[in-house]
């Protein structure tokens, strides 16, 4: 009997031992391989469309506006999870009015017709990876100077391209999911290697409400939560590449949403401290006040709890002409 709590306290040990340890980086290492020009790219755009063609909503393929050649600036829009390119439809028309081609990639996993669909659990962060520089790649041939943009894990993808991706000359990150609200600071990491490592479980954005979620209808009702998991750890493993070296990209801003219930907004503060510690001027931190009440999504208008006429001023700004 004596050895039994010896047992447990060696079990105990090793498990904190594990949870301790720097999430894995294998696949995160950015893999750049740019277009050479507008024809390429729009090729490539065309092969992300023709690999989500089965099962996806009419609503939810990847988007292209284009001008018809190469201009001034491309911007690309990167959504959140269990959405769509729809969220980021009236956002993209509005940038492609200014003059700029848009792309609105549709993410891994998402968009499907089946919003009860089961293949969320098999996102892996190198495989966001992978998807990323691909959509970069083509966003190199559709503008001469290129601005990406996202939104919660759209918005730690912006992120992780900001650090990491040469050849990008503005990144703006809205609400970015480098952490969540309900396990702030270091404890993200955790998160991340305890919702891995379990079997994956779905989890309901509204569980009173479940499949009849209030909002947009092509949003997914439940999340995955090995989902969460490969985001949180391309979020996470950003901040650290961050507290490390600068960014490459030198033109940043960093949106928050002071009422917003789902991501950890100290971390972005960190993010953005870590950057100005590097020497980035040209990086504005702005936040809208909790008094708004706005929702974590503050970009797609039939979003519940949005408010473009308050939302959209600041987005359209910060995104740039």
């Amino acid at each position: 009997m004596r050895w039994i709590p010896l047992s447990v306290f060696l079990m105990v040990a090793a498990i904190a031992v594990w949870l301790s340890r720097p999430l894995p980086r294998t696949g995160l290492a950015c893999d750049p391989h740019p277009v050479a020009g507008y024809d390429d790219a729009v090729r490539l755009v065309d092969s992300l469309r023709a690999a989500e063609a089965q099962g996806i909503s009419s609503e939810c393929g990847t988007r292209l506006m284009t001008h018809g050649a190469k201009t001034h600036r491309v911007i690309v829009m990167f959504h959140g999870l269990t959405n769509c390119p729809e969220q980021f439809d009236s956002l993209g028309r509005l940038s492609f009015a200014r003059g700029a081609n848009v792309l609105i990639p549709r993410l891994p996993h998402h968009g499907l017709a089946n919003r009860m669909t089961g293949d969320l659990a098999h996102m892996s962060a190198p495989e966001m990876r992978a998807f990323t520089d691909r959509v970069m790649d083509a966003a190199s041939g559709l503008g001469d100077s290129v601005t990406v943009a996202g939104l919660s894990i759209g918005g730690s993808i912006a992120a992780w391209v900001a650090q990491h991706r040469p050849g990008v000359d503005r990144a703006v990150m809205i609400a970015p999911m480098i952490g969540l609200s309900v396990a702030r600071g270091r404890r993200s990491p955790v998160v991340a290697r305890l919702m891995g490592a379990f079997p994956n479980s779905f989890m309901w954005w509204d569980p009173a409400r479940k499949e009849k979620l209030a909002g947009p209808t092509y949003v997914y009702p439940r999340f995955a939560t090995h989902s969460i998991s490969a985001m949180l750890t391309m979020g996470w493993t950003t901040l650290e590449d961050a507290e490390r070296h600068p960014p490459l990209c030198r033109s940043l801003a960093v949106i928050t949403v002071g009422s917003d219930m789902a991501i950890d907004n100290g971390l972005c503060t960190t993010l953005v401290s870590e950057w100005r510690r590097h020497g980035v001027r040209d990086l504005v931190a702005f936040q809208f006040p909790k008094e708004l009440k706005l929702n974590h999504d503050v970009v797609d208008p039939r979003q519940a709890g949005g408010n473009p006429s308050i939302t959209y001023p600041v987005l359209t700004a910060l995104i740039g002409p």
